[in-house]
């Protein structure tokens, strides 16, 4: 299996783990969060729905400098929304995976405000990062859920809510 395959598989294996949280998402406590210096669990959610994306940002470009690309978030407003773009932001990763090779894996990636560098990591480090993140912010997710009274879906393994896993 060559590099981008791994990333390819990683990337679909962690999809579907995510599809659960998706579909358990409280559309109506966006604005809650745990603390705060947390961030909302509507936030936490678009950036765990997106960041498939780095992995075609990350082949497809040598930077992202947040003074230069602000962010401007989606709104999502039901489960069926948000799956589908979901599903289109796993397609695009997987599709920029698959036209790359080792070499441009291999080039420097940089996170950026300005002069002010953040990260700096290969393309393939930083398609491995999103996915980290992807569990990390996931797993807030969970957290925000079990406090809201949500059942936590499982991940690895079952979770007190899914025990049949």
């Amino acid at each position: 299996m060559t590099r981008k395959e791994q990333l390819q598989a990683q990337l679909t294996e962690e999809a579907e783990t995510t599809k659960k949280f998706i579909q358990a998402f409280p559309f109506d406590k966006q604005d809650y969060r745990v603390h705060e210096k947390s961030m909302k669990l509507g936030d936490i959610f678009l950036h765990v729905i997106e960041l498939p994306l780095w992995a075609e940002m990350a082949v497809t470009t040598d930077e992202l400098d947040f003074e230069k690309a602000p962010h401007n978030p989606k709104q999502l407003h039901s489960p069926e929304e948000a799956m589908t773009y979901f599903d289109e932001c796993v397609a695009k990763g997987i599709s920029a995976l698959n036209q790359v090779n080792d070499a441009i894996l291999d080039e420097i990636w940089t996170l950026r405000s300005g002069e002010k560098i953040h990260y700096k990591n290969t393309k393939e480090g930083i398609v491995r990062m999103a996915h980290n993140q992807t569990v990390h912010h996931r797993a807030q997710l969970g957290v925000n859920y079990r406090l809201l009274g949500i059942p936590v879906p499982p991940s690895y393994g079952p979770t007190a809510d899914y025990t049949d896993f």
